[in-house]
């Protein structure tokens, strides 16, 4: 009896063995493309969002990661002006806003399985921005000025290059494929110092683990 018992007992345990060899490990690092759109909250115009990040898992549920990031983001104000011969002149008061940050985030991956991850990051972020938005814009018609054409008056209350620091959270679901490559969504809402938010906010995201 006791034989038997130690035969199945060392069974049990070869075949314990084999499935944990051929049971694919996940990888516990990745590297991400971030690209996507995002509406500016100075200025309230739509733009670009564009972000490398290396994610790392330090336990089973929770990771943390480093993004290099930049938005671009611009707008108009239209005017178009007609001759008397129907020659159509843009003169449009035209602006843009960009900035660079560097992002730090932990992540909690609520529903992780081999394939399928869902999750929650939060995070902070150092910025640099430069952005031609006046702070007043007034346009000023012929009846008023006596000139030909309608002409804009800016004023700049704020500095053109800022620096800030902020916070950010965002929602992910992202598809493994082969365990190897990601194919992803990410929404979220950012703020800073400066008093800009990018919100809302919605990249697509593809990269790789290893």
């Amino acid at each position: 009896m006791k034989k038997n018992l130690l035969l199945l007992f060392i069974a049990f345990c070869n075949v314990h063995l084999a499935f944990s060899q051929n049971a694919p490990l996940i990888p516990n690092e990745s590297l991400r493309f971030n690209i996507g759109r995002g509406r500016h909250g100075t200025g309230d115009v739509q733009g670009l969002v564009l972000g490398v990040e290396y994610e790392k898992y330090f336990r089973k549920k929770l990771s943390w990661s480093t993004e290099i990031g930049t938005t671009i983001h611009d707008g108009s104000d239209l005017l178009l002006v007609t001759e008397d011969n129907g020659e159509v002149h843009d003169l449009s008061y035209r602006y843009t806003t960009a900035g660079a940050q560097l992002v730090g985030k932990i992540g909690y991956h609520f529903l992780q399985k081999t394939n399928w991850d869902l999750g929650i990051r939060v995070g902070g972020f150092f910025r640099y921005q430069s952005s031609s938005v006046p702070d007043d814009l007034t346009m000023l018609f012929p009846i008023a000025t006596g000139l030909p054409v309608p002409i804009f008056i800016t004023e700049h209350i704020t500095p053109q290059r800022t620096y800030s620091v902020g916070g950010l959270s965002q929602l992910f679901a992202s598809y493994s494929i082969k365990q190897k490559i990601i194919l992803g969504l990410t929404t979220g809402l950012q703020l800073d110092t400066n008093g800009d938010t990018i919100f809302p906010q919605l990249s697509f995201t593809i990269g790789r683990r290893f």
